[in-house]
């Protein structure tokens, strides 16, 4: 049960500061580097802090490399990706009951040049972070998220099991880079959970494009693990 809850603690960390960053700032433009930093970071706290308890994967696609690799067993796979949907879930009803107090900081009203608005509205004009792309390009997003999550799950599996290396820092750092590329054409998910969960309270194009990450990501991971078994053939696992 304690690797269950760290995953679903670890994966609402993940996405209420990923997320959070994106809404909480709609008013001022926030920058790509801004919302990378937030997810990577974020990232890199919860493995720090949970990942001695049950991995500090917070994403569906690494859990099923790592089932995979027979580095967790199947049953587990099933918890941890119901603790990570769960997290997720809770993460983006965490940042749309902010939206409230949001709307009324000064910031916004300085924005808005003391026009009203109400939380419906501001989810619609801004959403709740979720990730999209433009319609017609259904096939490049797929391609793009693929083989972005393969490099990032793949990392993840190589560095895990390599000694002296401080995987925390370099699995955030990537997370943070890729996201920078991938922000204008995807939203840079590479995680089944974290896209899911945000479309579930918006409306929009967003819900009926959250499939091409559900199986990109998922398949991306899915290959990521079998290429972590060539290059860590001759690797023993560290702690």
């Amino acid at each position: 049960m304690r690797k269950y809850i760290a995953e679903f603690l670890g994966t609402f960390m993940l996405v209420f500061f990923g997320t959070g960053s994106v809404v909480y700032s709609a008013a001022t433009t926030p920058s790509p580097l801004t919302i990378a930093l937030a997810f990577g970071l974020a990232l890199t706290v919860g493995i720090y802090a949970f990942g001695h308890i049950s991995g500090g994967h917070f994403n569906p696609a690494v859990s099923l490399a790592m089932a995979i690799q027979k580095r967790l067993s199947w049953v587990e796979f099933v918890g941890y990706v119901i603790a990570q949907l769960l997290g997720a879930i809770v993460a983006s009803l965490a940042v749309f009951g902010g939206v409230s107090a949001y709307l009324k900081s000064p910031t916004v009203a300085q924005a808005l040049s003391g026009q009203k608005i109400t939380v419906t509205q501001f989810i619609n004009l801004a959403g709740l972070g979720q990730t999209n792309f433009a319609d017609g390009e259904t096939i490049s997003a797929f391609i793009f998220e693929l083989v972005l999550t393969f490099l990032f799950v793949l990392v993840i599996s190589i560095v895990t099991k390599l000694a002296n290396v401080p995987a925390p820092i370099v699995i955030g750092l990537l997370l943070t880079v890729l996201m920078i590329v991938a922000l204008p054409i995807t939203g840079g998910a590479f995680n089944p959970a974290r896209a899911l969960a945000p479309v579930l309270f918006v409306k929009g194009s967003a819900l009926g494009h959250v499939w091409v990450y559900l199986v990109a990501d998922l398949l991306g991971g899915s290959l990521a693990a079998f290429a972590a078994n060539f290059f860590n053939k001759d690797v023993k696992e560290t702690a």
